[in-house]
């Protein structure tokens, strides 16, 4: 997908793909007046920002009584000002989530919540956007449609269990030359957790890791040149 855009759809997917934590904004329960927090968050197959909170929290309170909010991901520059760097702000209203899918691939991102996610005051939330905002330095400032931003992944959701299981069962290592290879990390028990049309989650213990694919894959036949073409990247 091309764009002739100054921040693209696929910059804005990719850069809450590649986020651990996001500033949540609800609006609290008593007064209406605006709430904002920190949540860890994760993405559904085709990019909707997903989060695990506590019913003893404000902003879940807050969703309970109204789901709509906004989510905003950031990546600050490392010096100087901070606000040249890119973040994109995704509006719309969070709906309760009681999904394995959506389980699977936030502990793929947040694998140290494990303990957390079975408790029985947690639970799972999908943001369905309905607009997006996209800041990534002076004069690129962007308001995105939704279908611009999470194209149809319907095909890359009903293969990516598949797609996981073939990659760490039959290409048993895989995932350890693509995390030492490609992503210079130390090497240990890694497992391929979670596959979308961006990349792949790898996870080892508590650590989880994200590898892009070089361009956005919608189909079996494009996700296996992408996984292809990385693994090629370990042997040069």
């Amino acid at each position: 997908m091309t764009s002739s855009r100054s921040f693209s759809g696929n910059d804005a997917r990719r850069l809450l793909r590649r986020a651990r934590i996001a500033t949540l904004a609800t609006l609290n329960r008593e007064g209406g007046t605006p709430y904002a927090s920190l949540a860890n968050v994760a993405t559904d197959v085709d990019g909707a920002p997903i989060i695990l909170v506590s019913s003893l929290a404000w902003h879940t309170r807050n969703l309970v009584a109204d789901g709509r909010a906004s989510l905003l991901v950031a990546e600050p520059a490392p010096e100087g000002d901070a606000l040249t760097g890119a973040r994109v702000t995704f509006i719309g209203r969070f709906r309760p989530a009681d999904n394995p899918r959506l389980r699977r691939r936030y502990l793929a991102h947040h694998p140290e919540a494990e303990p957390y996610a079975n408790f029985g005051d947690f639970g799972f939330w999908r943001l369905e956007s309905e607009q997006i905002h996209a800041i990534a330095g002076f004069g690129r400032i962007e308001t995105l449609s939704v279908g611009e931003v999470f194209p149809e992944a319907t095909e890359m959701a009903d293969l990516e269990t598949r797609a996981v299981e073939h990659m760490n069962s039959d290409h048993g290592g895989a995932a350890q030359r693509l995390v030492t290879e490609l992503l210079a990390a130390p090497a240990g028990n890694w497992q391929v957790a979670a596959i979308d049309p961006d990349g792949a989650s790898l996870t080892c213990g508590e650590r989880s890791l994200r590898l892009e694919f070089p361009a956005p894959v919608f189909d079996p036949e494009s996700l296996s040149r992408g996984l292809a073409e990385l693994l090629k990247k370990t042997h040069e």
